[in-house]
């Protein structure tokens, strides 16, 4: 939890000022959620609200989110641009069907059953995520002279652990000043700098599946625990930052124990149970975090390739 809000609020409107050193303008792509909200205000402290340019880009989205990203530019007087992709959300994936068919490919309709089972639910977020990335690197640029900073979004928790995110959509980001900061710490601090308590209490949701608040991010999170046969439910804690949830419990045990990736990542159930006292709940919420941690470890690996080293010693090149 923070121990003193004023002197926080400083330290990140010092080190935005760092992350946008030479740039007039900075940008963000703003969801309506708590998170990009308060990278918003501290841009604005930082760089001043005629300076700062976000982004509400709508494919199938909540009318609510963007009822509350033009709450949030009433209340700091940011730019708020808004891009209705829709049109070429459904013009790509008519072509994609077309093309899937001719080459004799399975299609699966966006929202059915048959999509969740074949995955073409996470292709079909994937791809609302990845069509945000051109249009944030093109504003970025424009708006700055050539030159551009995508401020991220993610807290610790998410992109520290979990990586709840996509790597060429919302990863695809210059900076991540919310990086140390737990969910609960993003509300308690978005309250103080003056985010609207609706957008700071709502649901978490990445908001990429076109069902709402159906699809929330602790519910999906769940929902990845009891697929791995882990019966505990994944909480970010209190809406308001009061109380801190499991996945933020975690986090500090990894911090402090080294539990999830840090030097006793191997132990066993026993052995974390031996050393601990850790509840059965406790125990699960890592072996999660261990499953998920390691399945999206690739999203901030460097990327592989087969290096020309390797290629001269077995005689292929010279």
């Amino acid at each position: 939890m923070i121990k003193n809000f004023s002197k926080l609020k400083k330290t990140l409107v010092s080190r935005a000022k760092v992350f946008g050193t030479g740039c007039k303008k900075v940008f963000v792509a703003g969801s309506g959620g708590v998170d990009s909200s308060l990278v918003i205000a501290i841009l604005c402290n930082a760089f001043g609200a005629k300076n700062v340019v976000a982004v509400y880009r709508d494919i199938k989205s909540s009318p609510q989110h963007w009822k509350d990203i033009q709450l949030l530019q009433s209340v700091f007087g940011f730019k708020l641009c808004f891009v209705d992709a829709n049109k070429i959300y459904d013009l790509l994936l008519e072509q994609l069907e077309d093309q899937f068919k001719k080459l004799g490919l399975s299609w699966a309709e966006e929202g059915t059953a048959k999509a969740d089972k074949l995955g073409f639910t996470s292709a079909y977020a994937s791809l609302k995520s990845r069509l945000t990335t051109p249009i944030s690197g093109f504003i970025a640029k424009a708006i700055d002279g050539g030159r551009g900073r995508i401020f991220g979004t993610g807290n610790g928790e998410e992109d520290g652990l979990l990586r709840y995110f996509d790597k060429y959509g919302d990863g695809a980001v210059d900076n991540n000043i919310l990086s140390g900061l737990t969910k609960g710490e993003v509300r308690q601090l978005a309250l103080y700098m003056g985010v609207p308590a609706r957008i700071v209490t709502k649901l978490p949701s990445a908001d990429l599946e076109a069902r709402g608040d159906k699809h929330n991010d602790e519910n999906q999170l769940t929902a990845w625990a009891h697929k791995i046969g882990l019966n505990i439910k994944i909480s970010y804690g209190a809406s308001d930052g009061s109380k801190e949830g499991n996945i933020a419990w975690a986090w500090k045990q990894d911090r402090k124990n080294g539990v999830i990736i840090g030097k006793l990542q191997n132990l066993t159930i026993k052995e974390l149970k031996k050393s601990f006292k850790y509840t059965k709940d406790e125990m699960d919420v890592i072996l999660f975090l261990r499953t998920i941690e390691k399945s999206t470890r690739h999203k901030i690996a460097p990327i592989p390739g087969l290096d020309r080293d390797i290629l001269e010693k077995l005689g292929l090149v010279e």
